[in-house]
């Protein structure tokens, strides 16, 4: 059986306090037209995309790699993906000078081989 676990309030703040130090407050868009194909009264959009590394992944990366020990950072990390987590782990993984080695398939596009580079 598996175990879920839910994050705490306190452990949720530690992370937002941790993550935003590296990461851009983005806002958030009303989209009347998507309100208008949904039937929604509002439909807001947050552009993630807008964050330095590209994506919302760069959090979770950022955060996980404070969360390595001396050793491990000093060791680094190697993970496999195609897309935006690579970009936003690359780009934590510089940011705090851990080293990141990143496994992607052949065919991921050129444009994401990129700029995980």
């Amino acid at each position: 059986m598996m175990t879920t676990l839910v994050p705490s309030l306190d452990h949720l703040k530690m992370a937002y306090a941790v993550t935003s130090a590296a990461t851009q407050v983005t806002p958030l868009l009303e989209s009347t037209a998507l309100a208008r194909e949904t039937g929604a009264a509002r439909v807001f959009v947050k552009p993630e995309s807008l964050q330095w590394a590209g994506s919302f992944k760069v959090r979770g990366a950022y955060w996980r790699l404070k969360r390595l020990s001396p050793d491990e950072a000093k060791k680094g990390v190697v993970a496999y993906s195609s897309g935006n987590f690579a970009q936003g782990l690359a780009a934590a993984g510089q940011a705090l000078g851990i080293p990141v080695t990143i496994v992607m398939p052949i065919d991921a596009p050129a444009a994401k081989r990129e700029a995980t580079a």
